[in-house]
C-alpha cells in the first residue's frame, strides 16, 4: 500500500488544475507516515454559499467512518482496520468510500513516496519520484466527520491505490500496490467533472508509466533522517538486479 509520503514546496507558487489557478504556500515535510494520523495537503472543493470552490487545505489523513461517534471509537476502530488508503478495485464496495466517491473527490499532493522491497526476508526501502515533476497529484476521497462527544468537525481523506505497474511490481514486490498518481488531465477530470462509475473506476485504476518513475534505495532508518531521500546503496543490489 502507500502509507509513507513526502512533499516539498520551497516557495509560494501558483499551479493550475484544469483552467483554475491555485496558490500554494511553502511546505516542507520530507517524510510522514499515515499512521501518525496527522494532517496532509490536499486540493478539494469546498461549499461556499451556492458554489463549490476549489482550494488547497491541510486535511486529516484517515477517512473517518461516519458511524464512528467519538475519538475513543476512532482509536478502537484503528485496531480493526485502516482507512488511510482505499483500493481502486473495491471502491464501490468500501463502506466508507462508497458514500463520498461520487461527490467528495480530492487531489492529494506529494513530491515523493516510499515503499519497501523484500528480498530473502529483508526489507529495503526505496524512494519513488516522478521524473521532472516536483509536485504530483494522487487521487483521493474525503468527508467531513463530526465528533458527537464534542461537536467538533474535521475534514478527513484517504488516498486511492491501484495495482502496481512494472516498476512498482519489482519495488513493492509482496503486495504489489502503488498510489493512483494522476496526470494533469486526469486530475482535472477527477476533481472537476461529474463522473459515472465506469469513469471513476477507470481513473482510480490508472497506472503512471514506469518510464516516468525515478527510484533509488535509501537508508533503512530514513524516517529518522533530516533528508530521507538520500540515496544509499546495498551490496545485494547490482545494476542488473535492482530493476
Amino acid at each position: 500500500m502507500c502509507y509513507v509520503v513526502g512533499i516539498k514546496i520551497p516557495k509560494k507558487q501558483t499551479i493550475k488544475v484544469g483552467d483554475k489557478p491555485l496558490d500554494l504556500d511553502p511546505i516542507d515535510i520530507p517524510v510522514q507516515s499515515g499512521f501518525a494520523y496527522d494532517k496532509w495537503p490536499v486540493i478539494f472543493k469546498e461549499q461556499q454559499g451556492t458554489e463549490k470552490v476549489l482550494r488547497p487545505s491541510l486535511m486529516h489523513w484517515e477517512l473517518i467512518p461516519s458511524w464512528v461517534r467519538n475519538q475513543k471509537e476512532l482509536e478502537d476502530s484503528r485496531k480493526k482496520y485502516t482507512t488511510l488508503n482505499i483500493k481502486s478495485e473495491g471502491i464501490f464496495n468500501n463502506k466508507v468510500a462508497q458514500a463520498v466517491v461520487h461527490t467528495n473527490r480530492c487531489l492529494v499532493l506529494a513530491s515523493h513516496f516510499f515503499e519497501w522491497q523484500e528480498i530473502e526476508k529483508q526489507k529495503y526501502p526505496h524512494c519513488i519520484q516522478i521524473e521532472n515533476t516536483p509536485l504530483f497529484f494522487i487521487a483521493g476521497v474525503w468527508n467531513t466527520w463530526t465528533d458527537f462527544s464534542t461537536g467538533d468537525t474535521k475534514n478527513s481523506f484517504a488516498m486511492i491505490t491501484t495495482e502496481a505497474n512494472e516498476t512498482m511490481s519489482k519495488v513493492h514486490n509482496v503486495k504489489k500496490r502503488m498510489p493512483t498518481i494522476l496526470n494533469d488531465a486526469l486530475a482535472n477530470s477527477w476533481i472537476n467533472e461529474h463522473l459515472n462509475e465506469n469513469q471513476i473506476q477507470e481513473i482510480t485504476s490508472y497506472q503512471v508509466e514506469s518510464s516516468k518513475m525515478k527510484v533509488h534505495t535509501i537508508a533503512k532508518n530514513f524516517q529518522q533522517l533530516q533528508d530521507p531521500t538520500t540515496p544509499v546503496n546495498y551490496s545485494i543490489f547490482t545494476t542488473q538486479t535492482l530493476f
